[in-house]
């Protein structure tokens, strides 16, 4: 796992290698004075000396090769929900705004994206760049660990991008005289809050300077740089400080015969069968210090909605498994929970789905997890699959993921899925003798 705690320097954050530059909504409707909001008697007094600084700041990006994604908003009516309509709406304007293909929608001149390859162009529709848009997938292709935060408006848009930002683990920093809001008093207030808690304002010239003197060298988003930190081979991969044993759903109620799964009639032989190869990688995994996540299903009423728990023409046994607080859902007594490994509780098939997995992997450097526990068909290929959608390397031992009895089938062409599309699918003989060896650098060290 990463150290965590040491104090950066503003050079060491803004190191153009490994930042971002984000410019979030310069457009006419919000900065023009003859755009939407000036329209509206907005006070656009800030808008030219906003862009007047952040044009030296894109130019100085440029120079230094950072990565540099433009944010826009359009706010049609098809992508408003009631709530931001009611929030749009407010002094009885139209909530329409920035529509796509106007005028208002365009840059604010002369601040607007070229076409080098280190510059792309994402569109929003709520005030965080982070919601429904592409922005994360940017950030993490590419290397990115800071995002220097510029645009408008201070305390709307830039505010809640950068909060998004530092709370998926990317270092912020705010270039606080290339923001503008339509009120100094909130654009200040905005600064000092953020500042305090969650990231660094500085000035753009001061961020400028530092780039002008940065060295010369590979940028995150170029190809020869992801070449150069991908794994080279197998025991790369599966590094133990950069690694993670994801134990998914190894319960009573799908392992145990008196549990749900087993009382119900199913044959429950093949997922009994994996635990010695789990116990085998779980002891080994704590030897060489990799991480472990323990995931336990816990279903019910009250986190099922209607298309989870009543499927036509079938009996739904999620209804009955796995039930909080129940001993079926326990983890099975071969595989305990040892203090400090974290235990991530989910409520549909993927370990990521609406939990604190993706947090907990990206907060301590894991690039690659180890899936293992059943069932191999649905909740092991659901986060296997999801794994590999978030960019992180997937490690699948075959004989230690399973499915009820009745699935074997299922279970072989999961595996063959898995393989061609999402992971690499190996014995867990495999996986042990890779670890062994950092087992044994770690006891002669």
């Amino acid at each position: 796992m990463t150290a965590k705690g040491r104090q950066l320097t503003l050079r060491e954050k803004i190191d153009p290698a490994t930042t971002a530059l984000v410019v979030i909504d310069v457009q006419n409707d919000f900065c023009h004075p003859q755009g939407y909001h000036a329209k509206a008697g907005a006070d656009m007094a800030m808008m030219p000396p906003m862009a007047a600084a952040l044009e030296p700041l894109v130019a100085a990006a440029r120079r230094a090769g950072t990565l540099i994604i433009w944010v826009r908003a359009t706010y049609d009516e098809i992508v408003q929900g009631e709530p931001l309509a009611e929030q749009l709406s407010k002094g009885g304007v139209s909530p329409v705004r920035c529509a796509e293909g106007s005028w208002g929608a365009d840059w604010f001149d002369p601040i607007r994206p070229s076409e080098a390859k280190n510059e792309v162009v994402i569109t929003k529709h709520r005030y965080s760049a982070f919601w429904d848009t592409e922005i994360d997938l940017y950030l993490r292709s590419n290397g990115i660990k800071t995002i220097v935060a510029t645009g408008v408006i201070t305390s709307g848009c830039v505010e809640s991008t950068a909060r998004d930002a530092f709370f998926r683990n990317y270092f912020v920093v705010i270039a606080g005289d290339s923001c503008a809001s339509y009120a100094k008093e909130r654009h200040d207030a905005s600064l000092r809050k953020f500042a305090m808690t969650m990231g660094v304002v500085t000035d753009s010239a001061t961020i400028a300077e530092l780039w002008r003197g940065a060295a010369p060298g590979l940028r995150g988003w170029q190809i020869e740089a992801k070449k150069a930190v991908a794994p080279r081979t197998f025991e790369e991969l599966i590094a133990p400080g950069r690694t993670a044993l994801v134990i998914i759903d190894m319960q009573n109620d799908f392992c145990h015969a008196d549990g749900v799964m087993g009382q119900s009639g199913e044959g429950l032989q093949h997922n009994r069968s994996i635990i010695p190869a789990i116990v085998g990688l779980l002891d080994q995994a704590r030897r060489t210090g990799a991480m472990v996540v323990h995931v336990q299903a816990s279903y019910g009423d009250m986190v099922g909605g209607p298309s989870w728990l009543f499927t036509v023409g079938e009996t739904n046994l999620r209804q009955q498994c796995c039930l909080p607080n129940s001993w079926g859902g326990r983890q099975v007594d071969e595989l305990p929970v040892k203090t400090g490994e974290p235990i991530v509780v989910k409520h549909r098939y993927s370990a990521f789905t609406d939990t604190r997995l993706d947090n907990l992997l990206r907060s301590n450097g894991i690039r690659t997890i180890v899936c293992v526990g059943t069932a191999t068909q649905a909740c092991v290929e659901s986060t296997v699959r999801e794994g590999k959608l978030r960019d992180y390397h997937v490690v699948v031992p075959s004989d230690a993921v399973a499915a009820r009895d009745r699935m074997r089938a299922m279970h072989d062409a999961s595996l063959e899925v898995m393989g061609l599309y999402f992971a690499t699918v190996v014995p867990s003989r495999r996986l042990a003798e890779g670890w062994s060896g950092f087992g044994r650098r770690a006891a002669a060290e």
